[in-house]
């Protein structure tokens, strides 16, 4: 049981820098914007958090840079899809390259292997006494808390929100949407922006609560994998937890295997390739998610309404 406990508890920490990019790509997803370059804003995100810690002395300096710089991120996206309407599938791979390129490059010159202070966990009193379940869940750090209560914020927002709705009716016919008196670009914007913001902060989260430091490539697929979960949840944030836990506790499995009595002669390779024949398999079985009727596809508004 203890094996089991260590397995799901190191899971719900491994799967949270996955959830924070999947609930941002949630909300772009639902205003019609598809973003592959999500691993490149979490790179960024995670580089300019070790890039504020080193410099600034701190961890909340370190998660603000990251915000900061996915903040950035989105306006750029938001102006290359949104504004100027070029294909939002190549032009997320090649941003995604450019981030590797960018942040591999200044690694090198102001970073150089340095360490992070990481977020400890916090106890919650009285939760974090329960037998099994306090362990696993109310023994975390902030960041994991955080990401549990962005979940129902992302909810609210896409669902009980007049933006939220605005936005999926723009995300399935933009155009009805136009002649109704909705302006589909500037309810786009945001969107791009807010998702890559909270992309960038699971970027963070990967070098402030998990590494302990940012090395070239740390997202290592980490994007990627979101946008499966998102897929898989079918654009539902409650759903997108379950999702990233199991990607997080096939992750965790690396860690226990020799634990775990017959498991422990698996090859590593296939221990380390685990998690993602989960998620391949996964998003095969949910292959009746709708994507959006309008997403991915640039729009162009009418001069009278045209941002």
């Amino acid at each position: 049981m203890n094996v089991t406990v260590s397995v799901f508890s190191i899971g719900i920490a491994l799967m949270v820098p996955i959830l924070w990019a999947a609930l941002g790509e949630v909300v772009v997803e639902q205003s019609g914007v598809i973003n592959i370059g999500i691993e490149g804003v979490m790179l960024i995100g995670a580089f300019c958090s070790a890039l504020g810690y080193r410099y600034l002395h701190g961890l909340t300096w370190g998660l603000l840079l990251g915000i900061g710089g996915g903040i950035v991120c989105g306006l750029v996206l938001s102006l290359l899809y949104v504004r100027l309407g070029t294909d939002q599938i190549v032009t997320g791979i090649l941003f995604n390259v450019l981030a590797l390129g960018f942040t591999s490059t200044l690694y090198t010159k102001y970073l150089g292997g340095g360490v992070v202070k990481t977020y400890g966990a916090v106890k919650i009193p009285l939760l974090g006494d329960i037998k099994y379940l306090g362990e696993i869940l109310f023994q975390q750090n902030v960041l994991v808390y955080a990401s549990f209560l962005a979940a129902p914020v992302v909810f609210y927002l896409v669902n009980n929100t007049w933006y939220g709705l605005y936005a999926r009716a723009a995300s399935e016919h933009p155009r009805a949407a136009e002649t109704a008196g909705l302006n589909v670009w500037r309810l786009r914007y945001p969107a791009v922006i807010v998702g890559c913001t909270l992309s960038a902060v699971g970027g963070a989260t990967l070098v402030l609560t998990t590494s302990g430091g940012f090395v070239n490539g740390l997202t290592e697929g980490r994007g990627f994998i979101a946008l499966a979960v998102v897929v898989l949840a079918r654009w539902n944030p409650f759903a997108v937890i379950a999702g990233c836990v199991l990607f997080g506790v096939a992750q965790a499995l690396q860690f226990q295997i020799q634990n775990l009595g017959p498991l422990s002669h698996v090859p590593s390779d296939f221990v380390l390739m685990f998690p993602y024949v989960i998620t391949i398999v996964a998003v095969v079985a949910a292959r009746g998610s709708r994507y959006p009727a309008a997403i991915g596809i640039p729009y162009r508004p009418s001069s009278a309404t045209a941002a």
